[in-house]
């Protein structure tokens, strides 16, 4: 691996205070970028304006300091190159929207007009029909006569990518090895972005990766599912994709699902754990164990001991 250009992130949403989850994602960046003398970036995925609560993202710097992680660049230290770091400020300068214009001109997005009712109908029938819910494409080839009829009646469009039919989207990951996903399965026509003008997830988290020159993007698992949408962008728009690793996620032992913030009875806030007067190194330590080990027996090593064994080959399935 090329030291000198590792490059990382991690990129909470402010909707909610650090979660093991998140603590779990920030680590392995945090690892692998230490490991490789690359950089770590902070990047705040704040576009879902309805739910970020007040002290989220200074929840989440506060309490990862307080484990031991620290970054490179962010909104508190921005390198001019990749500035601003904030999704929400990013928007505003325009960055999303010029490569929906691009998308649109090339015909691999378009405008949906369809409403919330028609949306519903439609699920509604593909249930009652024993379907997979899917968009099944109705606004896709449709004529700028209907597109003006439809801006006529007060309709704000969202905008659609469309996918090519029976194409395959893989990559080689490094926690689950070679995955593969066919564009049929992946529920239609996905929205880039929303009818207010916010690019959706799934887009602009494609265009920051790209831009701030991001070369392994380690997450959660339960993000398999965006990675063929991702890397459907990624090819639209001639770029490369980088490296993936979908990190095990934590798992409630009583009900053997994912650990959710409404399991009351698991310590899973990192506010908790320090209020309970756990010492930051210990917890640093368990949740580096979440997910990865190394070599032989041993479990207690100090953060820099973590940052010298680390191997993301170790990751487990």
């Amino acid at each position: 691996m090329d030291d000198k250009k590792v490059r990382v992130r991690y990129a909470p949403s402010p909707t909610g205070f650090l979660h093991i989850g998140n603590a779990q994602s920030a680590l392995f960046n945090y690892l692998f970028a230490r490991h490789f003398n690359g950089t770590m970036v902070l990047r705040i995925e704040d576009t879902d304006t309805k739910r970020n609560v007040k002290d989220g993202e200074a929840s989440q710097r506060e309490n990862l300091h307080w484990l031991g992680i620290d970054w490179d660049e962010g909104p508190n230290k921005p390198n001019p190159k990749y500035a601003p770091y904030r999704q929400s400020e990013r928007n505003k300068q325009g960055i999303y929207h010029k490569y929906i214009q691009e998308l649109l001109d090339k015909g691999l997005a378009y405008k949906d007009y369809s409403t919330e009712e028609e949306l519903a109908e439609m699920r509604e029938r593909q249930r009652a029909n024993n379907e997979a819910p899917h968009y099944d494409g109705r606004w896709y080839g449709k004529s700028e006569e209907e597109q003006k009829a439809a801006e006529a009646k007060g309709l704000k469009p969202t905008i659609r990518f469309h996918f090519p039919k029976n194409h395959d989207y893989e990559w080689d990951d490094i926690a689950r090895g070679h995955v593969s996903f066919n564009s049929d399965n992946l529920g239609g026509d996905f929205i880039i972005e929303k009818s207010d003008g916010m690019p959706t997830y799934n887009f602009a988290v494609v265009v920051d990766d790209h831009s701030m020159d991001i070369t392994h993007v380690l997450r959660g698992a339960d993000h398999i599912s965006n990675t063929p949408k991702q890397i459907a962008i990624y090819e639209a728009l001639g770029w490369e994709h980088p490296t993936f690793c979908h990190i095990p996620l934590i798992f409630n032992p009583k009900t053997r699902k994912k650990l959710s913030k409404r399991d009351k009875d698991t310590l899973q806030f990192i506010s908790e754990y320090k209020k309970h007067g756990y010492l930051h190194e210990a917890i640093f330590n368990f949740i580096a164990f979440l997910g990865w080990s190394p070599v032989g027996e041993r479990e207690i090593y100090s953060k820099d001991e973590l940052i010298k064994v680390y191997d993301p080959n170790r990751m487990s399935k």
